[in-house]
């Protein structure tokens, strides 16, 4: 019998769709403007359609963030907030998000992820240079999985539920939105062609090549 799809070339599209919206998830987080205190004077730049500055020391401005990270490395101005999640904000989110048996929390920030990401990535540069670093890693990243899997399990729960609440998207973040729309899709057609179906009949029916 012929397999009812064509399982690597459905995952190789699928997979191509979740690196998208995890690229557009980076572009819109680096886009966000973030708070910036001035560490110096510093005149104007001007960039091909973006102007940068002028700056007066101690005040504070707001900046896309990928700008702010440069002008920090330089020196000339700090982040009032890191653009990486901290392990005590991790630790918060994996107790209340283990805890919690049904549902999603309602609090998780839209920015959740790609904070997650940059955490990881700063401790895995520190474990590189310092392997005393490596047990705060392996701590941390046992705890984003738990966070994902987690709520990887509810988003599917809820995605593949027939009465799915449109409340349920003010508590997911832009890449568990994808997550649940297409699992959502693929449950009412494998629901409503699984009946269809049924002994060959129905409007759903078609004949398969064997």
């Amino acid at each position: 019998m012929a397999p009812l799809y064509e399982g690597p070339l459905l995952l190789m599209g699928m997979k191509d769709v979740v690196e998208k919206a995890i690229s557009d998830a980076e572009f819109e987080f680096a886009n966000a403007k973030v708070r910036v205190q001035a560490e110096c004077d510093f005149q104007a730049l001007e960039l091909p359609g973006l102007k940068i500055g002028p700056f007066t020391k101690g005040e504070r401005y707001s900046l896309p963030l990928w700008v702010a990270l440069e002008m920090a490395r330089r020196g000339v101005v700090k982040l009032v907030e890191p653009a990486a999640l901290s392990v005590d904000e991790l630790i918060r989110v994996h107790s209340r998000e283990t805890r919690l048996s049904r549902g999603l929390a309602a609090d998780l920030p839209s920015d959740f992820y790609p904070r997650l990401r940059r955490l990881l990535a700063k401790l895995r540069e520190e474990a590189s240079r310092d392997p005393s670093r490596l047990r705060e890693l392996d701590r941390v990243q046992h705890m984003a999985r738990d966070i994902v899997n987690v709520r990887l399990k509810k988003v599917i729960s809820l995605a593949s539920s027939v009465a799915r609440s449109p409340l349920t998207r003010k508590h997911l973040t832009p890449e568990e939105e994808l997550l649940f729309d297409t699992i959502g899709d693929l449950a009412d057609a494998w629901r409503e062609e699984v009946v269809g179906n049924a002994g060959g009949h129905g409007p759903g029916s078609r004949s398969r090549a064997r």
